[in-house]
């Protein structure tokens, strides 16, 4: 049985090779602590801390995959979102481009909103200390020893909130081998990026790393309006540094790390088509030859063309943020202790024209702040067939914001323009949201999980977590609670004292005990084959609505519920033909009880709790045929469903449908061919070509047609001379195709608009890297 199994794996993975090659999902690190060298032209192993130890990738029985620094320092990689969209089944709703929010979706699952006081279901950690802020997510990439993408729930180990899994990011470490590297890259668009690392031997058992980065472009969408028309939008601006101070005298070794990062850009600029409502089910479709409410349509003033716009206020993003992390490790017999504290402020503002025209339609501003403190103890022990991993953590967690929108909400009609300028020249009723919030969690948990060996290449692990959550919730003002003497909505009038509005405070608290668990097995065929199954139980916790409103509001939609979800899944890790194969294929099934679900409403929006379901499969393969050429592939198949998913239609009434989750696309897949030519004296020549696609996805949870954003096929490549061990010289081109995809979509029906972002287009630069 054995051997027929590894017959037709073997048969399945050459069909596949054959279809040219993976992301750079699954890496190659030779600088991996405990990476091991390939030999005979083979594959090196890929080590990975997916259970908070490292471990070869192909013993470990979860969906991960994995990106060595190297790779992400010789591609060109800059920012987090960049990376995970290169891999499987991972997608992300960056709603105000790179450098602001962003929420990663992996397997479908991810959060759909813009309210800045929510945590996802697919959590980030950097240096195993958790991000609670989803304004933090999207930072900078420099200086890593590599990246984990967990898929799946990962609740046990990691907790807070991963029923759709992680991202694991992991710095380069200080050591007593003196070294590093300084890469400097010049691009299309001004785009300046310097990076380097130094590692620097103190004492015997004193070392020290410093790294940088800074990274800054003039931007690619052009704004018509004069006054910011030497600002345009989707730059790059961002610095960074960090420093790190290790201690190993052989029984302790401890980690000092402190970082500070900050971001000054003209974000990227939305652009606009008309769009119209269903009467009946209140869909929104886009309808490019109309105007919208305002009578405008973007192509009568020039701005047609995509990375185009023309608005009426500027955008700017600021953000800035501190991090501290101290670790701990010591190993006590068969017993070894890690305690980890880390420590994040962090704060942005954000401005955006959010009408995306000339006419003074809507302007809003996001400020934000706030301040994280965990702590982790845990012990891991090893025996005779018996492994076992327990520990506690600690989450404190506080966070405001106070963000505004003005709405000049046109009520002349569509025909009520300037002939002149072809601005709107009628009546405005004007609408204020606002909210001005504070939060605060705190979070105590205790975790477990052994591993026993049941018989000869047979593992069964039991794992679970408990964890108390405790929010407080306190908001002093929100325009859409208001009482507004004289006025016909709340959201009508400004508070006090620019306005006759008399706030009205929410206060509430969340409590809850929230469990999480595990069970799996794991068969080792042999030392090329494991097979594995697992049946988890993940959860998220609830919270509290925060942000802009819809109208008609009532407190009792301000709170929503913790959800929970049962995974099922199986599958297996090949490695084959004396390792220069790897074929890994996975096939899940997740139920969802009270899913949290964000859907538009009018202006505003609001997070449920819904029924919900998905299932799909995976492959990723990693193939060197012959000496000096490596093929990836990485692919997947998803299918998604919400029940009962409600919208307003025009005049009033609701529509209730069940839908597909949004940033959920179908198929994806992605792929790489590297193929190095030998030269004399030790030089080579690296040509490397990768490709990702993704099946068209809705950018909303009640599917409008305005938000169906199309598949897209993005390929880059790039062309490496190594002159000697120290120096690297590299050409590029991203985007080859010039392929301008939409990358987001908001629909503001009520308006008769919907908001588009298109990605960058082709950018060609050069490189040199030195490293020593």
């Amino acid at each position: 049985m054995t051997r027929s199994f590894v017959s037709t794996s073997s048969s399945i993975a050459l069909a596949f090779a054959a279809m040219l090659a993976s992301a750079p999902a699954i890496a190659q690190d030779a600088s991996a602590p405990a990476a091991a060298e390939a030999d005979s032209g083979g594959l090196a192993e890929i080590v990975v801390t997916a259970q908070k130890r490292e471990q070869s990738l192909q013993k470990v029985g979860i969906s991960v995959t994995a990106v060595s620094g190297d790779e992400i320092l010789e591609r060109g990689v800059s920012n987090s979102i960049d990376l995970i969209t290169r891999t499987p089944s991972v997608d992300n709703y960056s709603p105000y481009g790179p450098g602001s929010s962003a929420n990663i979706v992996i397997r479908g699952i991810g959060l759909n909103d813009f309210g800045e006081g929510h945590e996802a279901p697919v959590t980030v950690y950097v240096d195993e200390f958790y991000i609670v802020n989803v304004p933090a997510v999207d930072f900078a990439l420099f200086d890593l020893d590599r990246a984990e993408i967990l898929r799946g729930p990962q609740g046990t180990l990691f907790g807070r909130n991963s029923t759709g899994g992680l991202v694991h990011y992991m710095t380069r470490k200080p050591s007593q081998e003196a070294g590093g590297f300084f890469k400097a890259s010049y691009a299309r668009f001004n785009e300046l990026k310097l990076e380097g690392g130094l590692t620097a031997p103190l004492t015997d058992t004193l070392s020290a790393r410093v790294s940088f980065l800074s990274h800054h472009s003039d931007g690619y969408i052009k704004n018509l309006n004069p006054l910011f028309s030497k600002d345009k939008g989707g730059q790059a601006g961002t610095d960074a540094i960090r420093a790190q101070l290790r201690y190993d005298d052989g029984d302790w070794d401890v980690l000092l790390k402190g970082e500070y990062g900050r971001t000054d850009k003209v974000h990227t600029y939305y652009e606009q088509t008309p769009s119209v409502r269903d009467p009946l089910t209140g869909l929104g479709s886009a309808d490019p030859t109309g105007v919208d409410d305002a009578g405008y349509n973007e192509a009568n003033f020039g701005a047609g063309k995509r990375n185009v716009a023309f608005t009426s206020n500027p955008q700017r993003l600021k953000s800035e943020g501190y991090t501290g992390l101290l670790r701990a490790e010591r190993d006590f017999g068969d017993i070894s202790f890690t305690s980890l504290t880390g420590y994040m402020h962090f704060t942005r503002n954000l401005d955006e024209d959010c009408d995306a025209s000339p006419n003074a339609i809507c302007s809003a501003t996001f400020p934000y702040k706030s301040d994280t403190a965990t702590q982790e103890f845990r012990a891991f022990g090893k025996g005779e067939g018996f492994n076992w991993t327990a520990g506690v953590y600690g989450l404190y967690a506080k966070a405001s914001n106070n963000p505004s929108a003005t709405f000049n909400i046109p009520v002349s009609g569509d025909t009520a323009v300037d002939p002149v300028t072809g601005l709107y020249n009628g009546a405005f009723l004007p609408i204020n949201l606002a909210a001005n919030w504070k939060m605060r969690t705190t979070s105590v948990a205790a975790f477990a999980q052994g591993e026993v060996e049941l018989a000869d290449r047979l593992t069964f692990t039991l794992g679970g977590r408990i964890t108390r959550d405790n929010k407080k919730f306190n908001e002093r003002d929100n325009a859409s609670l208001r009482t507004c003497p004289g006025f016909p909505i709340p959201t009508n009038c400004f508070a006090q004292p620019a306005g006759p509005g008399i706030a009205n405070p929410y206060v509430d608290t969340y409590k809850k005990t929230l469990i999480s668990g595990k069970a799996a097995i794991n068969f080792q065929v042999d030392q090329d084959l494991l097979l594995f199954a697992s049946v988890s139980r993940g959860t998220k916790a609830g919270g509290f609505n925060n942000g802009f409103y819809p109208g008609g509001v009532t407190t009792a939609q301000i709170p929503y519920r913790d959800e929970n979800v049962i995974a099922y899944e199986i599958g297996e890790k090949a490695t084959l033909f004396d390792r220069k194969l790897r074929f890994n294929t996975s096939f899940f099934y997740y139920d969802y009880n009270r899913f949290q679900t964000f859907n538009f409403e009018g202006i505003g929006g609001l997070l449920t709790n819904q029924s919900a379901s998905s299932y799909g499969a995976e492959v990723e393969i990693q193939v060197a045929p012959v000496d000096n050429l490596e093929l990836r592939f990485g692919g997947s198949w998803l299918e998604t469903e919400i029940k009962n998913v409600r919208n307003g239609v025009p005049g009033g009434g609701v529509y209730v449908a069940d839908r597909e989750m949004s940033n959920a696309p179908k198929w994806t897949a992605n792929g790489a061919v590297a193929y190095t030519i030998p030269l004399q004296d030790d030089r080579s020549v690296v040509l490397n070509w990768d490709w990702n696609y993704r099946s068209s996805r809705f950018a909303n949870n009640f599917n409008d047609p305005s938000v169906k954003m199309p598949g897209y096929f993005k390929h880059n490549a790039d062309i490496s001379f190594n002159v000697n061990d120290y120096w690297q010289i590299q050409a590029f081109v991203r985007n080859i195709g010039n392929k301008l995809a939409v990358t987001k979509a908001f629909q503001f029906n009520d308006l008769g608009y919907v908001q588009y972002i298109y990605s960058e287009p082709r950018v060609f630069g050069a490189a040199v890297l030195y490293k020593f």
